[in-house]
């Protein structure tokens, strides 16, 4: 059974423009990118240091998870990391201390939180940076932009968090 596999020119072409958006299109141009489909049959997208050689034996875990595919990408926190370290110019959303602390236990934001943004659709899914520029999490905006200004509303939702780690743990014990 093959559990990792290239991915299509179909799959390519949704990550180049994914990469492109997120602005890391040059980052991911020469880099090994694997598709491994999960058991509920979703598509993972998996970063790889070094060609996996096709035999009957594959390792069940390889690389970085950099997101999932479907009609688009969703990138995940791993991803998020990449973006704001590589990327310059992408979806974001950048927070306060008090904010922080609100996205990494998987709260939304609230328009007082938000330092400065750079977002322009309603709907738009985001970096969340901290005030040192690291990826603390992933959301999607509730308003355009021109109505961020609305002071005691949720700006945006957080879609995931570097603290889901931590808080998955704490079930498991």
């Amino acid at each position: 059974m093959c559990l990792y596999r290239k991915t299509s020119l179909e799959e390519r072409t949704v990550l180049r423009r994914a990469f492109s958006k997120w602005d890391v299109f040059e980052y991911f141009k020469d880099k090994l990118i694997y598709v491994r489909t999960n058991n509920v049959g979703r598509k993972q997208i998996f970063f790889l240091p070094s060609e996996i050689i096709v035999t009957d034996k594959q390792p069940l875990y390889a690389g970085l998870l950099i997101g999932e595919l479907g009609k688009q990408f969703s990138p995940s926190i791993q991803m998020s990391q990449i973006i704001a370290k590589e990327g310059k110019n992408f979806p974001s959303i950048k927070v306060n201390s008090k904010g922080e602390t609100m996205v990494v236990y998987g709260r939304d934001i609230f328009v007082d939180s938000i330092i400065e943004h750079n977002t322009h659709r309603e709907n738009e899914m985001v970096i969340i940076l901290n005030q040192r520029n690291e990826a603390i999490g992933i959301g999607r905006t509730r308003n355009k932009s021109n109505h961020i200004t609305n002071k005691g509303k949720i700006a945006v939702t957080t879609i995931a968090d570097i603290g889901q780690y931590l808080r998955e743990e704490d079930l498991d014990v």
